[in-house]
């Protein structure tokens, strides 16, 4: 009987172990991108990603994409875009800041999407934003500016940006945009078929580009890192830990799942630091704190207002 009663106290902490694991796969993404440094050029590793994933995923979705397969066609330049923003835009330049910039500042910029995706849901669709919204995002922005001057903004005027820092954060803005636009898709379209599309659309859009760089650039070598790495990023990482967030999401809601976003970025900080060996320096922690704390306050923000759309109906 003690057994059978545990059993609802695990259904309800299966969703914040989900997310604690899912924010340390997606913090692996981030040191195995700065680990390879180049060694499997950025576009041949998005693209190799997407489509591990995607194969992974089909066999599982097959049914409801076929099923679905009109309203996919009706829907085709949503999805097309979806797919622009979430591989080559979104993760593509991820891989690209990487050849650039430290695990550390990633993972930190990184952080900052929930913020950057309510700013765009209020410039795109005139959502309200509340002052708890408003403040929050105005704090994690400042942790970004933060990061990207390396804490010494007085500098500013004479200070040499770090392109990988910038490149991270065109990376999370299109990130965020391909967020806001999740709201567009059909409800009978479900997380992992939309996925699945998404992945393929961003792999067709991709594909040109990866071949521009095997010819003038770099080729993807096939050895065991590349094979171990592509298979980590493809299922490990776009297939189950998506899965499990998306899972948590649904579960939990939006804004207590955000909490994987501060644990990927303190998984990414720790991780560099241990298996890479770099500094975590006194900037790093600050800008942290204030992406950590903006995004924190901005989701209050979010949860008074739903309170305040219940009490109105």
């Amino acid at each position: 009987m003690p057994k059978i009663a545990a059993l609802p106290e695990l259904e309800k902490l299966l969703p914040y172990v989900l997310i604690i694991l899912g924010a340390l796969i997606i913090a692996s993404n981030h040191v195995l991108a700065r680990y390879l440094d180049g060694a499997i050029p950025p576009l041949g590793l998005v693209f190799w990603r997407m489509i591990t994933g995607a194969v992974f995923l089909v066999p599982f979705t097959v049914y409801g994409l076929l099923k679905n397969r009109l309203l996919i066609i009706k829907h085709f330049r949503l999805f097309f875009l979806m797919g622009a923003l979430f591989v080559p835009l979104g993760n593509g330049l991820i891989y690209i800041a990487y050849l650039n910039t430290t695990a550390i500042n990633g993972g930190v910029v990184s952080a900052s999407q929930p913020a950057i995706t309510v700013l765009l849901t209020w410039f795109l669709f005139h959502e309200l934003i509340n002052w708890k919204q408003s403040i929050g995002i105005i704090i994690a922005g400042m942790g970004v500016f933060w990061i990207i001057t390396r804490g010494e903004p007085a500098d500013l005027l004479t200070m040499e940006f770090n392109n990988g820092d910038l490149v991270m954060l065109a990376a999370v803005v299109f990130g965020a945009m391909y967020n806001v636009l999740i709201r567009k898709v059909p409800k009978r379209i479900s997380v992992t078929q939309l996925l699945v599309i998404v992945l393929l659309f961003g792999s067709l859009i991709t594909l040109p580009f990866y071949i521009l760089e095997t010819i003038y650039f770099s080729p993807v070598k096939l050895n065991s890192v590349t094979i171990l790495s592509i298979l980590w990023v493809g299922i490990a990482v776009t297939a189950i830990a998506v899965g499990m967030i998306s899972f948590s999401i649904r579960k939990v809601g939006a804004n207590r799942a955000s909490t994987s976003n501060y644990l990927r970025a303190l998984f990414t900080a720790l991780f560099a630091v241990i298996l890479l060996g770099e500094n975590f320096e006194t900037f790093h922690l600050s800008a942290m704190l204030l992406v950590i704390g903006g995004v924190f306050l901005m989701t209050l923000g979010t949860d008074e207002k739903r309170k305040d759309l219940i009490n109105q109906k």
